[in-house]
């Protein structure tokens, strides 16, 4: 006998021996599974219930297998949010709960969304009878899911319907149509073959009939899409902005222009006006450092934070510049917050060049902060 396989139960034996000889049938409605305890179970006819149920719904579909005019097929989709627990047995009840069939499973484990990974399962009960007309297999409409097989079914007919459906709707990505309400956040395809966006800043609701390959309905009205999350920042390299970002420059910009930026950032780069204005980030010639959140190598910061640049000290005891090229403090712009050489408590000055220790005794100190070889770049946020 193989290792996985289902029987007719002695309940589900005599009740269809029983409407075979009056010429009735028995209502299959129900699949259920189970995890057979934390083990495979072995089916037995005497069974009238599983070993450990931990699932049982209507059944999805049914057919009898076109290959063995004998075997009745039935279905049923476990939805994603449906698991936690291991298959090893199956059964189908009758629509006076009576278990009729029962078999073992080979062990699958059903995963659901809340621990990370997840799926649509379907697991397929095959029941071998004497007379299939004595079967009924009762499917309802109201619960079905639609199973692979379901699907495949009519694949080109299926496929002219939705795409037909999608056109009358004018769902997500459609043809633009002029004679369509749009609602903000809806995206078209434009007559020159680009996506558009109703971004909506004049905030009315909805639009109808102004077209998003006009220039002149951008991008108050409409915006170019290409699929970039509000408030998101991005590197540009070309002084010619792309339509749908604002540079990040510490402007004080309208929370309700720029709503989607204002629920992304809220006042975190400074509060504008209080009530109505907010500003944007000023990344102009800063460089970028990750957050450290708790990691403690750049300890004690929060995010968006400024932060003093490290020090190389120098100096040029013969005035002569033969030793090292250093910057007079005065003549560097360190930013919002100057350093000094007091905030670097036991500092030493080295020559540049040799690494040796130089003398304070002149009482001349001249310091430079370090950076890397760079890029210059513009950050953009999107809109």
């Amino acid at each position: 006998m193989p290792q996985f396989y289902t029987l007719l139960t002695d309940t589900g034996q005599a009740k269809l021996a029983n409407a075979v000889a009056l010429g009735q049938s028995i209502e299959i409605t129900e699949l259920a599974v189970g995890d057979g305890g934390g083990s495979l179970p072995t089916p037995d006819s005497s069974a009238t219930a599983l070993v450990n149920e931990v699932r049982r719904a209507p059944i999805n579909a049914s057919q009898t297998d076109p290959d063995n005019p004998s075997w009745i097929v039935v279905e049923q989709v476990l939805p994603p949010d449906v698991g936690g627990w291991t298959i090893r047995e199956i059964g189908v009840y009758d629509v006076d709960g009576d278990l009729i069939g029962i078999g073992n499973y080979p062990e699958t484990y059903k995963p659901v969304l809340a621990e990370g990974s997840s799926r649509t399962q379907t697991v397929r009960f095959v029941l071998e009878v004497s007379d299939t007309s004595a079967v009924t297999l009762k499917v309802d409409p109201s619960v079905v899911l639609a199973t692979r097989e379901y699907s495949d079914a009519g694949d080109e007919a299926l496929m002219a319907a939705i795409e037909q459906a999608i056109a009358d709707a004018g769902y997500q990505f459609a043809n633009y149509d002029g004679d369509r309400i749009y609602t903000t956040g809806e995206v078209v395809r434009g007559s020159d073959g680009a996506f558009y966006e109703f971004y909506d800043r004049d905030q009315a609701g909805t639009t109808q009939g102004t077209n998003p390959t006009n220039a002149a309905n951008r991008p108050h009205i409409w915006m170019e899409w290409d699929g970039v999350t509000p408030g998101a920042t991005i590197e540009w390299r070309s002084e010619t902005l792309p339509e749908g970002y604002i540079e990040n420059d510490g402007a004080e910009i309208s929370r309700a222009d720029y709503r989607r930026i204002f629920d992304v950032y809220g006042i975190t780069h400074g509060d504008g006006d209080g009530s109505t204005t907010f500003h944007l980030p000023d990344d102009r010639g800063e460089f970028k450092r990750g957050w450290d959140n708790g990691k403690g190598v750049d300890a004690g910061r929060s995010l968006a934070s400024w932060q003093k640049p490290t020090l190389v000290g120098g100096y040029d005891d013969n005035n002569s510049g033969s030793h090292s090229v250093l910057f007079d403090k005065s003549d560097v712009d360190y930013g919002s917050d100057p350093f000094s050489s007091s905030d670097y408590p036991g500092y030493r000055l080295r020559y540049a060049g040799t690494g040796s220790e130089v003398s304070t005794s002149f009482g001349r100190h001249w310091l430079s902060a370090t950076r890397p070889r760079n890029n210059a770049v513009i950050y953009l946020t999107k809109i």
